[in-house]
């Protein structure tokens, strides 16, 4: 890894300039642009299956998580080893990044990038996603314990539907669901699906969890929010770093594990042995691929 200020990193033969590697991205912790280079080095194996040929949202940090941070869709003249799809958006055509190599993430990071957030479908059918997603956000008083029964309420419904449910651990305050899926349903289906499962939790558990989305009303309560399922909306990815002290991960947990975990659990420092000691948890969502019962679908 280069230390200087300005210089060229080589990978997979392609050179890619880099700066400010040494640059502080968390000021208490005193981890830099090049830790996270470094980070997502050692997990690309992990991480790339996750992202192959779906579209990123980037968030730049220019200035580290202190700073102001943007988003960033559209790379009309990214270098020419990295893959971009053009997506028509309203009255403009969006050229997104597929982070399909390694040299592509570190350009990215190079750029101020922290996390990943991929699309839920791939190139191959864009209006179909591969996943869909519970996500599940605590309002205080509400906390991370609160997210964890509303979770297992998820899965029970799961269940008794004889699907399989994946979580994480988002790597902020809360958690993320994943069902992975026949890439034969639209974002609307889906969305529609997650909304229902949702409300039926939120008859049983009407003191924990809530679909309301003024803000103001959430307080001590869980958000499932099945608004994260409309088509170009993305989420941290799998093994995303995050940008919150102590350089958080958003790391896939067991059943059984997780109420044990905290939101801060893995970092920058610990996930890459966490991957090598448990491996890739979210494997099955490479391959799984479920129907959704008919009943429960719009």
């Amino acid at each position: 890894m280069p230390t200087a200020l300005s210089q060229q990193l080589v990978v997979n033969g392609h050179q890619i300039p880099v700066k400010n590697l040494t640059k502080t991205f968390w000021p208490t912790e005193g981890f830099t642009k090049g830790d996270i280079m470094e980070y997502y080095i050692s997990i690309w194996s992990y991480l790339a299956p996750h992202l192959k040929d779906r579209p990123l949202s980037l968030v730049r940090y220019p200035e580290g998580i202190t700073g102001q941070f943007f988003y960033q869709k559209n790379f009309p003249e990214a270098p020419p080893w990295v893959e971009t799809i053009p997506i028509a958006s309203e009255d403009r055509v969006i050229n997104y990044v597929m982070a399909n190599n390694l040299e592509t993430l570190i350009w990215a990071v190079n750029l101020g990038c922290i996390e990943v957030h991929p699309w839920l479908s791939t190139r191959q059918r864009l209006d179909y996603p591969t996943y869909l997603i519970f996500d599940l956000d605590p309002m205080a008083p509400a906390s991370f314990k609160e997210a964890v029964q509303v979770a297992l309420a998820l899965k029970s419904l799961t269940d008794h539907l004889k699907l399989e449910l994946f979580p994480k651990i988002s790597g902020a305050t809360g958690l993320h669901l994943y069902l992975p899926l026949k890439p034969i349903y639209t974002y609307q289906e889906t969305g529609a699906f997650v909304k229902r499962l949702g409300e039926a939790v939120i008859r049983v558990l009407p003191h924990l969890a809530t679909n309301e989305r003024r803000v103001s009303e959430r307080s001590g309560k869980v958000y499932i929010d099945h608004l994260q399922n409309l088509k170009g909306k993305t989420i941290a990815s799998v093994y995303s770093l995050r940008p919150f002290a102590g350089a958080p991960v958003s790391m896939p947990v067991t059943w059984e594990e997780l109420p044990k975990v905290e939101p801060g659990s893995f970092s920058l420092q610990t996930a890459p042995a966490r991957l090598a000691a448990s491996g890739d948890l979210f494997a099955p969502l490479l391959s799984l691929r479920q129907e959704l019962p008919l009943e429960y679908l719009i």
